[in-house]
This record gives structure tokens, C-alpha cells and sequence, in this order.
């Protein structure tokens, strides 16, 4: 990019070929290859247009695409805003934007290129040690694509994205309701979505052939942006005092650590390779998430050798990290701050590298402003119950609460422990390194936030489950940058010297043992992820399985059929799951969608999953099955069986028999409900409004439902507040073999009227540890746990499930009713065999659950319920 012959040529070659594919000359290529091409004239290529008005990253030409990514989506993202602004659609800058790009090029060609990065550029090994973790990144998220299910935000984001390309509404508020109006806004939205409809219409493929393909470019991309970290945490000079010898790092150390953040990246972010994170790339959050992380080296390369255009690159890529998602602020509030104190700290001063970062901070802040406002204005009202319920919290004591400390092990893995280990030597040995400052200050600032009772207080009824996202921004491919060569350092300086005296001979060997423990530690740490990743990347099948499982594709036929033969528009009442697929592959709109995947300003989102779920139901009155449809205007009703087992969801979910008892209910009625459509297991039926009118026959009975008799059965047992009530438990057998499935009957009862909402019933299964063991109650739990590891066979299992699979609501239970809630258990093939009790819940419980502090060291914990029953658990050999 500094070569001004290169960067016409580069120049030339984008404009003419964004203007071929706006004229549709290459749809004979392949959609991969269109798709590529067009996001890199749409977002790449001007972004290195505005590389060349500002600097290269740190780590030089080899790492300039993960810098082009996050200035090129704040340059769309403007245009897009532009066009918002004059009132337009935003769809035909697939094609003229070639106009602006041609004029930013000319630009950036008419100046001379900007000042090159604090640290030299990799050398050929290096470079090309990155490329190959970006090309495995690239290939491991592009093979598999982000994960399509029912569970996923793919379904979310590709709705939106679909009906962007409808409307050229960059922000549209029926993206899945027809009904939604200002409820529909959604904070989480950004400007990223657009770009990806943009991408799609200039490739001409469908939004879920870019989607897929855009994962794998964007994952590269964030290996490349990780390595720039570690160019900058390995290869700086600091010119200011040395406070230690990390401040006088080589370029040689830049080198690999850029390498090793590169590769760390690939193999740790979000837990390991086996783990979607990586391939959610494209997802605005991972997206925000990595041009944070850009911006951040932008910001630390200024502190490191100030100048103007590098601050105006940090001013660019905060943009793009804005322009992405809008926690983006949150994150540089911490990150940031962090850094900030910090500095004070170290320098014990309002020193020059303090006053700088305020001034590239407030420069950043001040281009995001005015954004951020617009979109807080127009987007930001959350009021949807379902994602301003307490969720994903630990109670410490009473009042006292913090983030779960579950979400380090989720998002981490057992690494985690090494910020922890690590915060001494960071300041003590890097703290000279602006760079390794910012691994111990935003670690440290994250743990400060979410595991401090007032902060977490104060954050909770503003953010509310975002909090578990703050752990995202630990820098553990950083962290794993400078400790490693560290370590190693240590152990070679070590190795090198020679002892004389028994007592200095003694103290070498000691001080020549840490390094080496050190580094074996963190090999230790890092196996499952390595293993896994390997894993992952040897046998990509696998995870390509699991995932079809679960996901709309699997009822596509049936999708493209309503897409082309009903009205454009209409409104489809289907089951959660089900309606979930709908926007992603259809004109349509429905009833309702998933748990929480509706706006968090829709206040209607949980009366849309009951009235969804009430009009479907195979026993309810037409008078209520009519109030429903007369409330969304629905035309339309799908009704799903091919799931191959019941979706795991949190108010309600549809289960062959409800399918079957759903179907028979309207195809009595075909006056009201024509069956249109009927294939393999999926039948689509076109509601006749006038004719729905007219029905008017009582309910059938529910066959899962007796009458109370008082004195006929035990005494119910209360579970809390709120809550039913259990009568009894019964299972098929008695007596059951590790691997085995066996039926169960849970019998409830409402003792009074019953709030709406998302229940589990926890059965749970307790055995004695073996040899007698019986630990303090306090260390119960851990020390089942390492007996369970060391002897590889459990003392515990537990099955969940919805009470009557949420299609008979708690609310709806009445006191004079007995409900049957039929479920299966299934055994483990790893349980150990004995006599275990078995104990059941019944929990009213948020979509991320909260516990204790106490449920991580008592076995007696957020599960425990009341004793029920016992099970014979028996090997093979022992069953008769």
C-alpha cells in the first residue's frame, strides 16, 4: 500500500471489477468466487484506500487486510447513513457505490502514503506462519458456515438481513412481525447487516449462501488482527524509562509472538475450535469484538510512536467497531479506562503517553458520538420481559450478586487461570509495554466489573445479560503471546548460566526449574483446546452434523413452497421453532419466534409465544384459536413434524404427539383451514377466515388431564411459590442398565392461579460415592467431581424437561385439575452402578439460569428436589 504504482493498480482493478459484477457480467462464476469478490470491492478495498490516508498495522503489509475490514465497514457504514439521510434505500449502493469509492481512492492517491507502524513488518516466516492460521481459520468457518439452528442468532440475523433487501430499510422494524411498529427496533442491528445485503445483492446469491462464506473471510481476518496484537506486544522499544527488560523487547520477540497470537486466536477464542464462536465471525457481536481489538492496537501503535494519522486510523476502526455494534462503547469504556489507570499508576504522573491516549480516547469517542445517540434514540427502549429478567447472575449471599463465574469456563475453558497467575509478572516485568499494560489492565477491569457486587448492581437493570459478554473481551490470544516467549526466555537465560556452590548451585536450579514448570503449565492448559481443535479441524463432519440436526435447511422444501405460493407477506403461525426458519428463507412474517430472539423492546414477545402456542393447541377452543388469529392477521399455518427429537426451548416446544393431535384437530375443519401444502411430515394449511368464524364446538378433553378428587391421591408437595405442586413420580422400571431409556410419569397439581412463564423440571438421580466416602457437606460437590474423574464413571445424572413439553402452560393449570407430564430418562452409559434416588424440581428459571455461590460446593444445590423414588442401576452382566 505504500507503493503508489501498486496502490493505482490495486485501485483500478477494484473499480473496474465492482462495476462488471454490478452489471451482472460474472454470474457465471461460482457463488463462492462472486461472493468473495464483491465483499472485497464493497468493504475491503476502500478500507485500504483509507489504509493508505492513515498506516499499516503493526506487523506491516502481511497484516493490512485485518485493518482494511474494520476502516472499510466504517466507510460503508456511512454511506449507508447517507443514504438514510436523503430518505433512499440503501440497496442500490450495491452498484453506485463505486461513485464514493472511486473518489476515496483518488484521495488516497493523491497523498503520500501514511507513516509505517512502530514495529518493522514480519519477516517471510512470520508472515507467512499468520497466513497459514488465517487460511485454517478461513477454511474451518467457511466449510462449516456459523451454525443454522433453531438455537442459533443465524435465523435472527438472516430475517434481518432478508428484509433489508425487501425494503432497503437499513433498520427495519418488521423483520419479523408485521405487527411489531417501534417495538420492532432493534439495538442489536447495526450497520454491519446492511453491508452483508449489500455483499448478497452485488454477488447476486441468496443472503445464506454470504453469510456462510463471509464466517470463513472474517475469521482470517481476526487471526490477522490478533497477530497485530502481538507484533505490538513483542516488538515495541519503549523510549521512555525502562522499567523492565520486557520494555526493551527485539524485533525478533514481535515476530513470534505475532505468530502466537495469530495462532492462539484460532485454536483458544471462545473455548476451542469444537466451539461455534469462531465460525460466528460474521455475527455483529464477534464482528464488534474484532475490530475493538484492532482499534485497541491502533490506539496502543499511537501511544508507541504518536502521530496523526495513527491516531486517525484508531479514529477509523472505532468507527467500524461502532458501526458494527453498538456495545462497542461499552468495551472501549473499559479497555480504555483500564489502560488509562494503569498509565497513571506505572507513571505516577499525568505523563505524555496518559495525555495522549485521552486525547486519541476523546477523538474516538467524539466520532462515535453522534451514532451512538442516533441509534440509542431510535433503538434503544428494552422492554421485552424476556431479556430484562435477572438471568446468568451468582448470589453470593443475600442481595449480593455477580456474573455466573460459570461464563470463564464457557468462554475460556480451564486458560482462564492464567490471567489470574499471570497479573504479577505482567506488571512487574511488562508494564513498560503499553501493550502488555493492556493484557493486566482489561483483564483485571473485566473481573472488577463483573465480579463486584455494586458494579454489577449498578450495570445489571441497564445492560442486563450483555454482562456475560464482558468476558469476551479478555485478551487470552495476547496473553498467551508474551507469556510463552517469556517463559521460554526465562528457561534458555537459565539454562545458559553456570552454577558454582552448592547453595548458588541450588538456588539456579530452583530459579531454572519455574520457566519450565511455568511452560508445562500452560501446555497442560492449553491440550483440550489443542485436542479439540484438532479434532475439529480432522473431522469437520461432525460438527456439520450436528448442526443439520437442528436446523431450519432440514424443512427448506417446505419453506421455498410458501415462499412461492402464498401472498408476499403473509403472517404464519407455526410453532417456535419453526416460525424461527421463516423470515431466514421467506417473504413471510409470523406469530412468534425462539425464547429471545425477539427485539428487547418487543413487550409483547412472551404473550406472542403463548398465544402462538394456545391457538395451536390441539385441545383449545376455536373462540381462542380465533382471538389469535384475528390479533396478528395470520393467514397461514405451518404445522412441523420432522424434528427429529423435540427442541430444546424454554416456554414451549412441539413433540410428535402434539404434531399428530395438531394435524388431526384442523384437518377436521377444512372449511377454515384448507391444507395446501402436505409433504413428508410438514402441511401448510391457508386459513378461510369466514369459515373460522363459524366453529364453534366445545374443546376436546385432555387425555393427560383428570379431575382432583380430595382423598384419591397423595398430598401434593409444594415446590415454592408460584410453583406447582408434585403429587407423585412414577417410572416404568425399577431397575435400569447404563445406556438405556425408560418412560416416567410426573404428576402435578396448581395450588392456586400460576404465572406465565418458562418452567423446568429437574429429575434428578443420586447415589452414594463408592468405599464409603462421605465428604463435609461444603466440599461435597468437588469432591464427587474428582471422585467422578478419577474412577471415569458418574455417582450423578439428571434429566430436564418442559412440564407437559410447555404445551399446557403452568398458568393455564387450574386447582381442580391433575396434570400427567410423561418424559423419558435416559441412563448414561457412564453412570456407575448402585441405588439412586431420585429427586424432582419443578424450577421457574430465566433463559441463562441464576445459582449460588453455595451450588458450586454442596451437592445438595439449585436442582435438589424432593425425594421421589429410587432406581437400580445395574451393569449388563448383572441384569437378568
Amino acid at each position: 500500500m505504500r507503493d503508489r504504482r501498486a496502490a493505482i493498480a490495486l485501485a483500478a482493478a477494484a473499480l473496474a471489477l465492482h462495476l462488471v459484477l454490478a452489471a451482472g457480467a460474472l454470474v457465471v462464476l461460482p457463488a463462492t468466487l462472486r461472493t468473495l469478490l464483491a465483499f472485497a470491492v464493497l468493504v475491503l478495498a476502500p478500507g485500504l484506500a483509507l489504509v493508505r490516508l492513515t498506516m499499516l498495522p503493526p506487523g506491516g503489509a502481511w497484516l493490512v487486510m485485518g485493518w482494511a475490514l474494520g476502516l472499510g465497514v466504517a466507510w460503508n457504514g456511512l454511506l449507508v447513513l447517507a443514504a438514510r439521510a436523503l430518505g433512499q434505500p440503501f440497496t442500490p449502493l450495491a452498484a453506485w457505490a463505486v461513485a464514493p469509492n472511486a473518489l476515496l481512492w483518488a484521495l488516497a492517491l493523491a497523498r503520500r502514503a501514511g507513516p509505517a507502524a512502530p514495529v518493522p513488518p514480519l519477516p517471510r516466516w512470520a508472515g507467512m506462519l499468520v497466513l497459514l492460521a488465517a487460511a485454517l481459520a478461513a477454511w474451518h468457518a467457511g466449510l462449516l458456515g456459523p451454525p443454522l439452528t433453531y438455537t442459533s442468532d443465524s435465523p435472527d440475523h438472516l430475517g434481518t438481513i432478508r428484509r433489508m433487501m425487501a425494503s432497503g430499510d437499513a433498520f427495519p422494524t418488521d423483520a419479523f412481525f408485521r405487527d411489531a411498529g417501534p417495538a420492532g427496533a432493534d439495538p442489536r442491528k447495526g450497520l454491519w447487516h446492511p453491508q452483508v445485503a449489500l455483499v448478497a445483492k452485488l454477488a447476486a446469491v441468496d443472503p445464506i449462501v454470504a453469510w456462510r462464506l463471509l464466517a470463513g473471510a472474517l475469521a482470517a481476518l481476526f487471526v490477522l488482527n490478533a497477530a497485530a496484537l502481538g507484533a505490538l506486544i513483542g516488538g515495541v522499544r519503549t523510549a521512555a524509562r525502562a522499567v523492565s527488560d520486557e520494555g526493551r523487547a527485539s524485533a525478533g520477540d514481535g515476530c513470534v509472538s505475532a505468530a502466537l497470537a495469530g495462532w492462539a486466536l484460532l485454536f483458544t477464542y471462545g473455548g476451542s475450535l469444537a466451539q461455534p464462536p469462531l465460525r460466528e465471525a460474521v455475527f455483529a457481536t464477534k464482528l464488534a469484538d474484532q475490530l475493538a481489538l484492532a482499534t485497541t492496537v491502533a490506539v496502543l501503535a499511537d501511544l508507541a510512536t504518536p502521530s496523526r494519522a495513527r491516531r486517525l486510523a484508531a479514529v477509523g476502526l472505532g468507527l467500524g467497531a461502532m458501526a458494527a455494534h453498538l456495545f462497542s462503547a461499552v468495551q472501549f469504556a473499559l479497555v480504555f479506562g483500564g489502560l488509562g489507570a494503569g498509565l497513571l499508576l506505572r507513571d505516577r504522573r499525568w505523563s505524555p503517553a496518559v495525555a495522549r491516549l485521552t486525547g486519541t480516547v476523546l477523538a474516538v469517542g467524539a466520532a462515535c458520538l453522534p451514532y451512538l445517540l442516533y441509534r440509542a434514540h431510535q433503538s434503544y427502549a428494552p422492554r421485552n420481559p424476556i431479556h430484562t429478567e435477572s438471568q446468568g447472575l451468582l448470589w453470593l449471599w443475600d442481595g449480593a450478586r455477580i456474573v455466573s463465574i460459570g461464563v470463564l469456563w464457557d468462554w475460556m475453558g480451564r486458560l482462564w487461570l492464567l490471567f489470574p497467575l499471570a497479573w504479577l509478572a505482567l506488571w512487574r516485568r511488562g508494564r513498560g509495554n503499553p501493550a502488555v499494560l493492556y493484557l493486566l489492565t482489561t483483564s483485571l477491569g473485566v473481573a472488577l466489573v463483573v465480579f463486584d457486587p455494586p458494579v454489577v448492581a449498578l450495570l445489571e437493570p441497564r445492560v442486563g445479560y450483555l454482562l456475560m459478554r464482558f468476558v469476551w473481551m479478555v485478551p487470552l490470544a495476547g496473553l498467551l503471546a508474551w507469556m510463552i516467549p517469556a517463559l521460554a526466555r526465562d528457561a534458555w537465560a537459565t539454562a545458559r548460566e553456570v552454577p558454582t556452590g552448592g547453595e548458588r548451585g541450588s538456588r539456579a536450579l530452583g530459579a531454572r526449574a519455574w520457566p519450565l514448570a511455568g511452560l508445562a503449565g500452560v501446555a497442560l492448559l492449553l491440550l483440550p483446546a489443542l485436542r479439540d481443535g484438532v479434532t475439529t479441524l480432522l473431522h469437520p463432519e461432525r460438527a456439520a452434523a450436528a448442526d443439520l440436526a437442528q436446523s431450519p435447511l432440514r424443512w427448506r422444501d417446505a419453506l421455498s413452497w410458501m415462499n412461492a405460493h402464498l401472498p408476499a407477506g403473509s403472517v404464519v403461525l407455526a410453532d417456535p421453532a419453526t416460525s424461527y426458519g421463516v423470515p431466514m428463507l421467506t417473504r413471510h412474517y409470523v406469530v412468534c419466534l425462539v425464547d429471545q430472539h425477539s427485539s428487547p423492546n418487543d413487550p409483547q414477545a412472551l404473550r406472542r409465544l403463548l398465544d402462538a402456542r394456545d391457538a395451536l393447541d390441539p385441545y383449545a377452543s376455536w373462540e381462542r384459536t380465533r382471538a389469535v388469529v384475528r390479533r396478528y392477521g395470520v393467514d397461514a399455518v405451518a404445522l412441523n413434524g420432522r424434528f427429529t427429537e423435540a427442541p430444546r426451548l424454554a416456554y414451549w416446544t412441539p413433540r410428535p404427539d402434539w404434531y399428530r393431535a395438531a394435524r388431526a384437530r384442523l384437518d377436521a375443519v377444512p372449511a377454515a383451514f384448507e391444507r395446501v401444502y402436505d409433504r413428508d411430515r410438514f402441511a401448510v394449511y391457508r386459513v378461510r377466515r369466514a369459515a373460522l368464524d363459524t366453529l364453534s364446538a366445545s374443546p376436546r378433553p385432555r387425555a393427560f388431564v383428570r379431575t382432583f378428587a380430595p382423598g384419591s391421591c397423595p398430598v401434593a408437595r409444594r415446590m415454592g411459590p408460584g410453583l406447582p405442586a408434585l403429587v407423585s413420580l412414577a417410572l416404568a422400571a425399577r431397575t435400569a442398565r447404563p445406556g438405556e431409556s425408560l418412560g416416567a410419569v410426573a404428576e402435578w397439581r396448581a395450588p392456586g392461579a400460576l404465572p406465565a412463564g418458562s418452567c423446568l423440571v429437574a429429575v434428578r438421580f443420586d447415589r452414594a460415592l463408592p468405599g464409603g466416602v462421605s465428604p463435609p457437606r461444603f466440599l461435597s460437590k468437588p469432591v464427587r467431581k474428582v471422585m467422578e474423574r478419577l474412577n471415569r464413571e458418574r455417582y450423578r445424572f439428571r434429566v430436564d424437561h418442559l412440564p407437559a413439553g410447555g404445551e399446557y402452560g403452568v398458568e393455564l393449570w387450574r386447582p381442580d385439575e391433575v396434570v400427567r407430564d410423561s418424559f423419558e430418562v435416559a441412563v448414561p452409559r457412564d453412570v456407575a452402578a448402585g441405588d439412586y434416588q431420585v429427586r424432582v424440581r419443578i424450577i421457574r428459571q430465566p433463559i441463562f439460569p441464576n445459582y449460588r455461590l453455595a451450588d458450586y460446593f454442596f451437592d445438595d444445590d439449585y436442582y435438589s428436589g424432593v425425594p421421589a423414588g429410587t432406581l437400580h442401576v445395574v451393569r449388563a452382566e448383572h441384569t437378568p
